[in-house]
Parts: structure tokens; C-alpha cells; sequence
């Protein structure tokens, strides 16, 4: 039987996971939440816990994607158990991917030259630039540039992606001013001379 254990802390609410199947433990979330929602409303959450060994990066983002439509914010993520988001792609250079455990207020600018991984939201004068890949699992609202050093194979990935601008390589796409904000996540990508975005469902359909 799964188990889902969750306790406050440092004005923290930890979901501490035990075993049980995804489908097992997303309904677990979804009645603990529901049985009251004005104490996870507002609320910082850190998900922990053995229970996350077992999870798919696929299957950890959705479990989030249900505390983000409860209103509840992503804050130091962190996770030793649970397996992280990666790109499949080889380097020849050891990785300088670099991993950010809380969100990034209006004016900070982060650069990497791997990839950038947030656990948490990208406020919208938030800067974040990266040679590889650009991960938010949170809401991105802020500037993403992936692949800065003229990588087209790049991408960006958000569990909420209403960016002021976009740039992957030399592409630029910037806002139309009209905020979006679809129930699922996306990842924009290169095509032709145009940067695309479109619901995320697996890497390997971009044939990258």
C-alpha cells in the first residue's frame, strides 16, 4: 500500500514518499490536498522520501505540476533519492550542468556553461542562460537562453511557460504580451529559422 507521510518544517510543508506506484501516490496527493486545501494554499513544499526512487523525471514532474495548480510553490527541491532531469545527449567535456534549489527573484541573472536545472519558479526580470539546456520545474516567466553559445539542438522545458523571451542559439521569440497559461508542460525547441513550443511528451519525438 503506498504511503505518503507530510510535515511542517522551517515554514516548509515535506511530502515524505513512501513505496507505491505513481498512480498510487498521485491520488494520495491529490486527497491530502483536497481534505484541505487552505492549509497547502500559498504553502513552500519539499517533496522527500524513498518513495521517489522508483519515480520516472516524467512522473516526479507531474507530481508537482499538481502541487503548482493547487496553488502550492516549489522551494528547495531537494531530492537525493529521486532521479534527476537530464539531456541525453554526450559531452566531451565533463558536466558544468548547474542546479538551482530555489526560485529566482526579479533581477537575478544565472549563467552555466551545461545546462541550468531550477527547482522552483523564474520571475519575470529573472535572467537564466545556459550552452545546453534550460529546465524550470516551476513556472518560467523570466528571459531563457539556451544552447548561448550557438547550440540549435538546445531546448527549454517548463512545468508553466509564460516567458517574456525565449532565445535558443541565435533564435530569439518573444512575448506577445497575451499570458497563456496552459495545464500542462511545454518545451520549445528549434525548427527551421523559428523557435516552436508545444505540450512536452518526450525528448526523443524531436529526434534530437
Amino acid at each position: 500500500m503506498a504511503k505518503l507521510d507530510v510535515k511542517g518544517k522551517n515554514n516548509n510543508l515535506i511530502f515524505i514518499f513512501g513505496s507505491g506506484s505513481f498512480e498510487e501516490l498521485t491520488e494520495l496527493v491529490k486527497s491530502r490536498v483536497e481534505n484541505n486545501k487552505q492549509l497547502f494554499s500559498g504553502s513552500s513544499v519539499l517533496f522527500q522520501g524513498d518513495g521517489l526512487k522508483n519515480l520516472s523525471p516524467e512522473e516526479l514532474i507531474a507530481l508537482q505540476k499538481i502541487c503548482l495548480d493547487y496553488g502550492m510553490i516549489l522551494n528547495n527541491m531537494t531530492i537525493a533519492s529521486a532521479p534527476a532531469v537530464r539531456s541525453e545527449r554526450k559531452s566531451p567535456t565533463p558536466s558544468r550542468d548547474l542546479m538551482i534549489y530555489k526560485t529566482l527573484r526579479s533581477g537575478q541573472k544565472v549563467h552555466s556553461d551545461g545546462s541550468i536545472i531550477v527547482w522552483g519558479n523564474v520571475h519575470e526580470s529573472a535572467e537564466i542562460t545556459a550552452a545546453r539546456d534550460v529546465v524550470v520545474l516551476g513556472r518560467l516567466e523570466g528571459l531563457a537562453h539556451a544552447g548561448c553559445f550557438g547550440d540549435l539542438s538546445s531546448t527549454i522545458f517548463a512545468l508553466t511557460l509564460t516567458p517574456r523571451q525565449l532565445r535558443i542559439g541565435d533564435r530569439i521569440s518573444r512575448s506577445s504580451g497575451k499570458i497563456i497559461k496552459n495545464p500542462y508542460p511545454e518545451i520549445a525547441y528549434v525548427e527551421g529559422d523559428s523557435i516552436c513550443i508545444r505540450e512536452y511528451s518526450n525528448r526523443d519525438n524531436l529526434n534530437k
